[in-house]
């Protein structure tokens, strides 16, 4: 079938709108309907970038959909409500056996399996998924199955920002009640992170922001206080002092290699520091060994630590309560002719998170 596509060329240069080939789902696999995906932060880094991607792309890796087709073997039906996870979930490597599908040895940033063709040529997906499309075929471990009642413009944002934000306070930090915590960077994912800390108990939750309106949501969604990184005062001596020298938990959501060095010094000895955010692909950091002496830890997180088949619809029925507000990250609304400007929304940092309908004409 002919699907309309976003399609990026070479990095640096604007999406195309073009009228790409979509092949049938094959065995184990589903057609999704593209209803809403969320432009992330990610996807503006290889667009600008180029890095871990080959071109041509589709960018677009947080969508929510319906089923349309099912191939031979599918577990799933024709009219479920869907989100899509780029975990590919092989069920056989090491990691998913374990328990850790976010992990899984398959994962990939960049792939032709999509089933994408243009004038015969195939199409790269990005994270796997590439949902920036009418419709996209993918492997059924890849869509996680979720109530119909729910809009998929919320459902979109827990399959990449939420879940990363989200799990990385719950999962991997494991925030216990009466914690305090710090949160350097109130996009998207920060934001979920910060909504993480409320849910999880956390006593303090302290939002690291130079954006005075992202301050203001981080209040709205659970920070306790906010701080200005760019004011005169020092924000980790501010740390220090409002936390009686330094916060359990230190979350970076900012993607700025200088925040991440610094991450350990905003946690007390025996403090937990976590790294969520995209740095460039030759990025590094330096940090005292004194921090390791002290028994602080610095980890990663990717995808939140989350199980998506597990999680995902725990995260939907949060949002159904009013405990997780996905509403509130939600920006600007395009049709998939307008999908460059709800980049360029992204890049003026004018909400959290864009909104595209590739299906809204």
């Amino acid at each position: 079938m002919r699907v309309r596509a976003a399609v990026l060329r070479r990095p640096g240069h604007e999406l195309e709108i073009v009228d790409a080939d979509l092949r049938d789902p094959g065995a184990g696999e589903v057609r999704v309907r593209v209803d809403a995906c969320g432009i992330c932060r990610s996807d503006l880094h290889v667009a600008d970038t180029g890095e871990s991607i080959q071109f041509p792309a589709v960018l677009g890796h947080e969508g929510a959909g319906v089923i349309e087709q099912a191939g031979p073997g599918s577990s799933l039906s024709v009219g479920d409500h869907v989100v899509l996870s780029w975990s590919p979930r092989c069920g056989t490597c090491p990691r998913c056996l374990e328990g850790a599908p976010n992990l899984c040895h398959q994962l990939t940033t960049s792939t032709d399996t999509g089933g994408l063709t243009l004038d015969g040529q195939a199409l790269n997906s990005y994270m796997g998924l590439g949902c920036l499309v009418e419709s996209v075929v993918l492997r059924q471990q890849r869509v996680v199955p979720m109530p119909a009642d729910l809009p998929a413009a919320a459902l979109c944002l827990i399959g990449c920002g939420v879940a990363t934000g989200y799990g990385a306070a719950v999962r991997t930090a494991s925030i216990s009640v009466g914690e305090r915590v710090a949160v350097f960077g109130c996009g998207a994912v920060g934001l979920s992170a910060i909504q993480g800390a409320r849910l999880a108990g956390a006593a303090q939750v302290i939002a690291v922001d130079p954006d005075p309106v992202r301050r203001d949501l981080a209040t709205k969604l659970g920070a306790t206080a906010t701080l200005d990184p760019e004011a005169p005062a020092d924000v980790t001596a501010e740390l220090l002092d409002r936390t009686a020298g330094g916060v359990d938990v230190a979350i970076e959501a900012t993607g700025h290699p200088d925040v991440m060095a610094r991450l350990l010094d905003a946690v007390h000895p025996g403090g937990r520091a976590v790294v969520v955010g995209l740095p460039a692909a030759d990025a590094t950091i330096e940090i005292s060994p004194f921090h390791l002496l002290y028994e602080k830890t610095l980890t990663g997180s990717i995808y939140g630590s989350v199980d998506p088949h597990t999680e995902f619809p725990l995260m939907g029925e949060l949002y159904r309560q009013g405990r997780l507000d996905l509403d509130s990250l939600q920006g600007a609304h395009h049709g998939l002719d307008q999908a460059n400007d709800a980049f360029t929304e992204l890049r003026e940092h004018r909400s959290p998170r864009p909104i595209v309908r590739p299906n809204q004409h």
